[in-house]
């Protein structure tokens, strides 16, 4: 064979490489076209779900906005009224005493008992419905804040609270939060008063408020020796209204975890609850971290 034939044959070898090649390139080509083509397709789902998504937030948001108005405005609105029935029927069970005195008989003071009973009812509901209004108007200004001098702060105002159900509470090292001084106070207020609340009659209510740093947050939690609470409760108890009890075993308005999860949500944080093996339940929430200093160079 001579030096052109083998010329010939390797020019061959190469066209057919090159047009190999050039159908690979077509084909790889095609793939990349139809997956750009799906990819933007995708990115336009995306986009209209991410519009969607806006859209609801802000509805969602004016939604609560204007909820937390209504709130405000109904229950600082039934106040007044409030105050006059209660004022009355108190009126009306002195004049009775003072004109029957023993002669008053016993369905007419069960009935009289009735209205005050309701009037008081009624004014806690209103009392947890202005504060939960509050827990999302006006400016946070965050300050440095040491949860301990909190935690103290919340317990002296449950003070005849604690006295009542001969309750324990402790704490660990807590160290210092950022945040609004009054809410969080409140935060801790009104989970301390759960804790105490939900542990059976006859026993001595004993809860341990704890805290530990991890990326970035403090996870505060406050745990207590209480009934417990089932799986599928865990998220529905931070609703507004939710009750997993009568009234008659445990009172209350079933406001107070909604307002804890409105607290913590306008700083940022999360709020959940555990139930540990030996009983009782753990309440979580979960802050950032309040910024270290730089070293000193």
């Amino acid at each position: 064979m001579d030096e052109r034939e083998l010329l010939q044959r390797e020019l061959a070898r190469e066209r057919a490489a090159r047009n190999q090649a050039e159908q690979l390139l077509e084909q790889k080509s095609l793939e990349l076209y139809h997956r750009n083509c799906d990819l933007e397709a995708q990115m336009a789902v995306r986009r209209e779900i991410e519009a969607s998504l806006r859209q609801y937030g802000a509805a969602l948001a004016s939604s609560n906005a204007e909820l937390e108005q209504f709130a405000y405005i109904a229950s600082h609105d039934l106040q007044a009224p409030l105050r006059g029935i209660t004022g009355f029927s108190q009126l009306l069970m002195r004049r009775l005493h003072a004109q029957l005195g023993d002669a008053l008989d016993a369905e007419c003071r069960e009935y009289l008992q009735f209205i005050d009973d309701g009037a008081n009812k009624l004014r806690n509901v209103i009392h947890d419905l202005l504060d939960f209004s509050r827990a999302g108007r006006g400016e946070l200004e965050p300050q440095a804040l040491v949860l301990s001098e909190l935690l103290e702060q919340a317990l002296l105002e449950l003070q005849p609270v604690l006295a009542a159900r001969a309750a324990e509470v402790s704490h660990g090292e807590l160290p210092m939060v950022q945040g609004g001084a009054a809410l969080l106070r409140q935060l801790l207020r009104n989970l301390v008063d759960n804790a105490i609340k939900y542990v059976a009659r006859g026993t001595i209510p004993r809860i341990r408020v704890e805290a530990r740093q991890q990326d970035g947050l403090v996870i505060v939690s406050v745990q207590d020796n209480g009934i417990g609470i089932a799986v599928e409760h865990r998220v529905r108890i931070f609703e507004m209204f939710q009750r997993l009890h009568s009234e008659e075993e445990y009172p209350g308005t079933g406001i107070g975890l909604a307002i804890c999860k409105k607290i913590v949500e306008r700083h940022g944080g999360r709020i959940w609850v555990e139930s540990p093996a030996e009983g009782g339940s753990i309440f979580c929430f979960a802050l950032s971290a309040l910024p270290q200093p730089l070293p000193a160079v």
